[in-house]
């Protein structure tokens, strides 16, 4: 049985979060669903009896999960659990000194084991072969297009299906991902991104892009709406619904079905294009141009996030190297201070 006054108090936060601190409402979904857990661990006892209750809520979600969630997901459900208890104790009258700033900190996960797993990205190779696989309707020839505009650009998902076709320049490799624009960025960012020069990929898309600007006028999405009836562009959808993510993922999976290989999600083709870049940028300057394209602030995200190599790429990196041809100590050591005040501030580096 939920306590009703923890359920108005989460109401009371989820309100919060949207008109205070202004999360997007798929966050405000998410936050919700986690802190269901919230309310299952407190039951029918209130708020304010949270420091007292065993087991802790750390030990009840791992008891819970039974290894059905992820490490990553645990870490979410425990930080959507603390952000609301903090909320609790400083915004409601009575709790600050029941939920106290000691007993806070105290909600952490314990140490879990590392799970082993491969780096999921779109690798070259499986990009080419996407591009390469028969299309047989416009709704193939569209995801086709967008599935190769992620990896060349790295675009997120949210950004991508309200991307207009103004707001994509082909001659200049030029996506201009503008909220001004009703591009929907992460954290309202605005950024001009280049593409990779890849010149089969590029043809691809510019096909698209060519017939999407023959049939309508600039302001429509790039990620053009389909009539469900005739299969054609459908110019009465003037606004992006909530499901247009959803699209993209049913027409990618049956699109990597097609083309023999397993599913990615769209965001794993963001994740292909760090790795490209990565493997294949030499310079400290490129990376910093690689950093600001996926729209970080600094080198250290792109590689924590979306650095990590595959199993079979490290080895083959490791595998070649030879004292013989590496670098001089110096010059080893002169990269290593470049890396190290990249790091520190956001100033670009020149370019060798």
């Amino acid at each position: 049985m939920i306590n009703r006054n923890n359920w108005r108090l989460v109401k009371d936060y989820i309100k919060y979060r949207a008109e205070i601190d202004q999360v997007s409402a798929k966050t405000l979904r998410l936050e919700e669903t986690w802190l269901e857990h919230t309310l299952n661990w407190l039951g029918e006892k209130s708020i304010d009896q949270a420091p007292r209750i065993r087991p802790v809520f750390s030990d009840f979600v791992l008891s819970e999960s039974e290894n059905k969630y992820s490490s990553e997901y645990l870490r979410k459900l425990v930080s959507a659990h603390r952000r609301f208890m903090e909320w609790v104790s400083i915004n409601k009258e009575g709790y600050r000194h029941k939920i106290t700033p000691a007993w806070l900190k105290t909600i952490k996960l314990p140490r879990q084991p590392e799970e082993e797993r491969e780096h999921e990205f779109v690798s070259y190779d499986e990009i080419i072969q996407i591009a390469r696989t028969p299309i047989k309707s416009l709704r193939d020839q569209r995801i086709q297009a967008a599935a190769v505009l992620w990896f060349l650009s790295g675009i997120r998902i949210g950004a991508f299906v309200t991307l207009p076709i103004k707001a994509v320049n082909l001659d200049l490799l030029e996506i201009y991902q503008f909220p001004s624009l009703g591009v929907k960025t992460k954290l309202g960012k605005s950024a001009t991104t280049d593409l990779l020069l890849i010149p089969e990929l590029i043809e691809l898309v510019k096909r698209w892009d060519q017939l999407v600007r023959s049939k309508l006028p600039d302001t429509s999405y790039w990620f053009a709406p389909l009539s469900p009836e005739t299969g054609t562009f459908d110019r009465s959808i003037k606004a992006v619904g909530e499901n247009r993510t959803s699209r993209a993922y049913k027409d990618l999976k049956e699109l990597l079905d097609r083309s023999g290989l397993p599913f990615h999600s769209p965001h794993k083709f963001r994740h292909g294009y760090a790795v490209f870049g990565i493997k294949n940028f030499t310079t400290l300057a490129q990376l910093k141009a690689l950093s600001q394209n996926l729209m970080h602030s600094n080198i250290s995200i792109t590689d924590g996030i979306y650095g990590m190599l595959s199993n079979g790429d490290k080895k083959k990196l490791l595998s070649s190297f030879s004292p013989a041809t590496s670098s001089a100590p110096t010059d080893l050591n002169q990269k290593l201070d470049e890396i190290l005040s990249l790091l520190k501030q956001n100033t670009p580096i020149k370019s060798e």
